[in-house]
């Protein structure tokens, strides 16, 4: 599955997400608009309506880009500029196309599954 992520200001990038129970609880919350919090030097993220099962899912590798899940507090991670592995990080999808634009999105977040 692919998903993109828009801001008003024509910044997207989309994510491919593979078929997992991660991935599917993902996709069942889609389409929603969310505000991104900055919360590091290279990240933002958001708080999904949901919780979200990983079981099976596999732990962030660490890399450039990710979208990945943090377990313990039900968090959405976009990294952009680096990140690491990390107890409790699951790989939620890879950047396919715009990628370097995560740092640039701005206000309200459109997150939608596209063909």
């Amino acid at each position: 599955m692919k998903v993109k992520f828009s801001d008003q200001y024509g910044n997207d990038v989309t994510y491919n997400v593979p078929e997992s129970e991660l991935g599917y609880a993902f996709e069942r919350m889609l389409p929603m608009t969310v505000k991104m919090t900055k919360t590091g030097s290279r990240e933002f993220s958001f708080v999904p309506p949901k919780k979200m099962n990983c079981f099976g899912a596999q732990l962030a590798p660490g890399g450039i880009e990710g979208l990945c899940y943090h377990q313990p507090w039900n968090e959405i991670i976009l990294y952009y500029g680096g990140y690491s592995e990390y107890e409790d990080l699951y790989e939620l999808g890879t950047p396919i196309c715009g990628m370097g634009a995560v740092r640039n999105l701005k206000g309200d977040v459109i997150v939608e599954k596209v063909a």
